[in-house]
């Protein structure tokens, strides 16, 4: 019993498990609104809310428009991530989520005409967010991951990633079935309760380390030290000096978007396996059914019937 409570003791204080429990609830915000939308599609006061059909082309477009703004999102805290370090761009994705969150929450309540409208502007709000985190996370977990746990890591995360999806169609359910299709609440249930998420995220940030790469990538040698025997302990030297003989060596090799897009430059091969498994997986059908799954099944019981 006391060597379970002094490894449970060393994993509470072990700043490396920090960042690998924090990056996977990350992640699973990310999951959470993939399936979130799932049935709040089929609400009937969530449509009529809305004032469309439920054979409309906006119910599609209101999903869409939260990728759009991951898609932005991605690019634009990686770049805040860089110049401002990566746990602010992780605290303003957040925030970002959390905003264009409590706007979906409150879209149609005041004044149903604009409900569309609001609906819009806080999905791509949110979108803006969690790209962000999607973008910054694994990157800010694999530089404070040790090299042989470096993909174990990121396994976690993204396992997380199907518990967040998973607990979304498990909330989406159970209030479905307990306040049914014509409360507001059903839909508007599920939305608020991602709010856990990025709220819990941002009150526990600033307890994090700071990637000991990016204060040695800023010239802030000192900073670096200090957050490596943060995270290390003894080891803090031997991972400095690592960190700076790769920096040195890898300090000229400044790699851009297009570069990533240009045939001759060595990171397109790599980029293109990157893009081409994201594809791949897309086309397996794995989105439409966690975000349309009940319109498909619905719509397959009728033209069956």
């Amino acid at each position: 019993m006391s060597l379970l409570v002094k490894h449970l003791r060393q994993a509470y204080n072990d700043k490396q498990t920090h960042v690998v429990m924090f990056s996977a609830t990350a992640i699973a915000l990310y999951g959470y609104d993939q399936g979130m939308m799932s049935l709040i599609n089929t609400n009937k006061d969530y449509l009529h809310t809305m004032g469309i059909g439920e054979e409309s082309p906006i119910v599609g477009v209101i999903v869409a428009v939260y990728y759009l703004g991951c898609a932005v999102g991605a690019v634009l805290f990686s770049k805040l991530a860089d110049v401002f370090g990566r746990k602010k761009s992780i605290f303003f994705s957040l925030a970002s989520a959390s905003l264009g969150n409590l706007i979906m929450f409150v879209a149609g309540w005041k004044i149903p005409k604009a409900g569309l409208a609001v609906m819009l502007t806080g999905r791509v709000v949110m979108g803006l967010g969690v790209g962000g985190i999607d973008a910054v996370i694994p990157t800010y977990s694999s530089e404070l991951s040790a090299d042989e746990a470096r993909g174990k890591a990121l396994a976690q995360e993204f396992q997380s990633n199907i518990l967040g999806l998973v607990t979304a169609f498990a909330i989406n359910l159970g209030v479905t079935i307990a306040l049914g299709k014509w409360s507001q609440w059903a839909w508007r249930t599920p939305i608020i309760v991602m709010q856990v998420y990025p709220v819990l995220l941002m009150a526990l940030v600033e307890r994090l380390p700071e990637s000991p790469r990016w204060f040695i990538f800023n010239d802030r040698r000192d900073d670096a030290k200090s957050a490596l025997e943060d995270i290390y302990g003894e080891d803090a030297k031997d991972r400095f000096d690592e960190l700076v003989e790769q920096h040195e060596a890898e300090k000229e090799e400044v790699v851009g978007y297009l570069d990533m897009v240009n045939p001759y430059h060595p990171q397109f091969h790599p980029t293109m396996v990157t893009i081409m498994c994201q594809i791949n997986q897309a086309l397996t059908g794995y989105g439409a059914v966690s975000v349309y799954g009940p319109q498909i099944f619905e719509v397959s019981h009728l033209a069956v019937g």
